[in-house]
């Protein structure tokens, strides 16, 4: 994970693909011990690292329209 500074006030977080897994499994693990801030930026790590792993779109037209 790599922490960048951006104003005053703000930082950046720029995360490795293999890194997501793991550390959204520690916040949610301990979770008791994290304001929900942090939940919630657990749960949209491992939702953005299913969504880079699963790529299936819908076929266009597949129900016939």
């Amino acid at each position: 994970m790599e922490i960048m500074k951006r104003t005053e006030g703000t930082v950046l977080l720029r995360f490795q693909k293999a890194e997501i897994p793991a550390l959204s499994e520690a916040i949610m693990k301990n979770a008791e011990d994290f304001a929900s801030d942090t939940l919630n930026m657990a749960y949209l790590l491992k939702e953005q690292f299913y969504r880079m792993n699963n790529t299936f779109s819908q076929p266009p037209h597949a129900f016939g329209e």
